[in-house]
């Protein structure tokens, strides 16, 4: 991840900068690139996020135990990634959810941040071989 941005420093390589100024030569002139290219991504990654969740509540548990069965290891899929994310304390609430057993965590960080951590929690091997595994799966409609 780059730098947090300081104003002494370019916001993407860190790299000393005189006053008031906020990228490096080379950084500036990619700055319009840069926000052409977030407000493309963005989108897309909030349409394939809200795709993929309802995708993955729609296959029953005993489906991917039949599919990691076949697996040498039989792992318990899908996995469940560990999303660590430092936030400021004033910026966490924690209440009791109306489950049982349950919390509701509300967090208001910085996005790049957030994103940093949702993408180190998922991107494990463990999840890139379920992905894998998934692409080849054939017969799963006839395990319940």
């Amino acid at each position: 991840m780059a730098p947090m941005y300081r104003d002494d420093v370019c916001a993407v390589c860190g790299e000393s900068l005189p006053p008031d100024h906020l990228y490096c030569r080379e950084h500036a002139a990619e700055v319009d690139a840069r926000l052409h290219e977030i407000g493309t991504l963005l989108p897309q990654l909030l349409d394939v996020l809200e795709r993929l969740a309802e995708l993955l509540a729609g296959i029953a548990d005993e489906t991917w135990d039949y599919v990691a069965e076949h697996e040498d290891d039989d792992p318990a899929w899908p996995p469940v990634p560990q999303v660590d994310v430092r936030a400021d304390a004033d910026e966490v609430d924690v209440d009791v959810d109306s489950e049982p057993g349950y919390i509701r965590t509300q967090l208001r960080v910085p996005l790049p941040q957030l994103l940093a951590a949702v993408h180190a929690g998922l991107d494990t091997d463990e999840l890139r071989r379920m992905a894998a595994t998934c692409t080849t799966v054939e017969g799963a409609n006839v395990t319940h």
